[in-house]
């Protein structure tokens, strides 16, 4: 697990990385009638998310096109609202295990509420993350090198992938008893630190 004062020194790289991507709404208070979309249950039994025996690159990016849909639906339900309603905060918990990374994404949601989400599309995409290079990958953790584009969010701005790190572990059923997040994992690391070098791997605590 990264130290909490490593995590605390990559909050200005991902701030860095969301605010060249997209600008802010509203502080509109009002009580949302909205519900975050939610992945709609298999047809079948099997599980697109199961986890298998070899995690190779083809699923992990299976797992974060999942998450950014995730985070899509958040994107679209606090633009639409125009304030972070109890829906968005429970997707944001359950794909953010990690507390400071949580915590990350609820300030950037209000710092560009208050801008009014000048650069947003109207109706925003998903985020779109793709491995570049696996860097751990087992049962228990993964840790990634990505790229991120945000074209399908942001109306302005370079259009370029950002490059950034993540690291997931097994998501916790507890923090999402509504299935916000169907893929079985849940980020612990989402970003870079300042100086954009590879961080320390979360995975190897």
């Amino acid at each position: 697990m990264v130290r909490r004062t490593a995590i605390r020194a990559v909050l200005a790289g991902i701030i860095l990385a969301a605010s060249a991507a997209c600008s802010g709404s509203s502080a509109d208070k009002a009580s949302p009638t909205a519900t975050v979309a939610t992945e709609p249950a298999p047809t079948t039994t099997t599980d697109p998310y199961a986890v298998p025996a070899t995690i190779d690159v083809a699923y992990v990016n299976q797992v974060l096109a999942g998450l950014d849909r995730v985070m899509g639906d958040v994107t679209r339900l606090v633009v639409r609202t125009r304030t972070i309603p109890p829906e968005a905060y429970e997707a944001l918990r359950a794909a953010y295990k990690d507390p400071d990374f949580l915590q990350i994404q609820i300030d950037n949601f209000q710092s560009d509420m208050r801008k009014g989400f000048a650069s947003y599309k109207s109706e925003p995409g998903n985020q779109v993350t793709t491995v570049t290079q696996m860097l751990t990958a087992d049962h228990k953790c993964i840790f990634a090198r990505v790229q991120r584009s945000y074209a399908e969010i942001t109306v302005q701005g370079s259009s370029d992938p950002h490059i950034l790190w993540v690291a997931l572990q097994p998501s916790d059923p507890a923090r999402d008893p509504n299935f916000y997040n169907r893929t079985h994992w849940a980020y612990i690391y989402d970003g870079f630190p300042p100086d954009r070098s590879q961080p320390a791997d979360p995975c190897a605590a």
